[in-house]
């Protein structure tokens, strides 16, 4: 296949992409993803580095936990190729739209934490504010704290069902399911 990838290699990556990458997508992320990461794992320091190429307008000291978590499918504090190559093909441009609950499944892996199965206002608050400054915004700002604050307030109120005050899974799905314009809100 060139760049290293086999054959099968090559199948199994668009099969777990669900054919939204093409196979030179693939080819250029595996060279990019073995130039940096060489024995096949990004770390949390690795993840910095990425993060910097990858997020050229954030601030040096922007928080991009966020990001790790998402992308760290199986939760544990390394990044493979394939979990990369997953998440560009969820976040990226790609040749087939997004289905629903893979967006739905990204979005409250990077809220959620502390990785207990629900998404706390605080931990919204949290995410949301990385989310602004690695964007390069002033998380300070009264205008962005009151965007944070009415993003999070309409969440709760619209999908938690339970009134606990914290979400799961399944209650944004559903809160998406009668109206999928709320997938803007996350």
């Amino acid at each position: 296949m060139g760049n290293g990838i086999t054959k099968d290699e090559m199948k199994l990556y668009q099969e777990q992409t669900k054919n939204r990458l093409t196979k030179k997508d693939i080819q250029r992320y595996f060279k990019f993803w073995h130039e940096l990461f060489p024995d096949g794992n990004m770390t949390r320091e690795g993840f910095s580095k990425f993060a910097q190429i990858a997020l050229p307008s954030a601030p040096p000291d922007a928080d991009v936990e966020y990001l790790f978590r998402a992308m760290d499918a199986n939760k544990d504090g390394t990044i493979t190729f394939k979990e990369f190559l997953f998440f560009q093909s969820i976040t990226a441009p790609t040749t087939q739209p997004l289905q629903f609950h893979e967006l739905i499944d990204l979005a409250f892996d990077m809220y959620d934490e502390d990785n207990d199965g629900f998404v706390t206002a605080e931990e919204m608050r949290d995410s949301l504010r990385n989310m602004f400054k690695a964007k390069g915004m002033n998380v300070n700002s009264p205008d962005i704290e009151r965007t944070i604050n009415t993003r999070i307030e309409n969440l709760l109120k619209i999908a938690d069902s339970n009134g606990d005050g914290k979400l799961t899974r399944e209650e944004i799905v559903q809160a998406c399911q009668k109206d999928p314009s709320l997938l803007v809100l996350f």
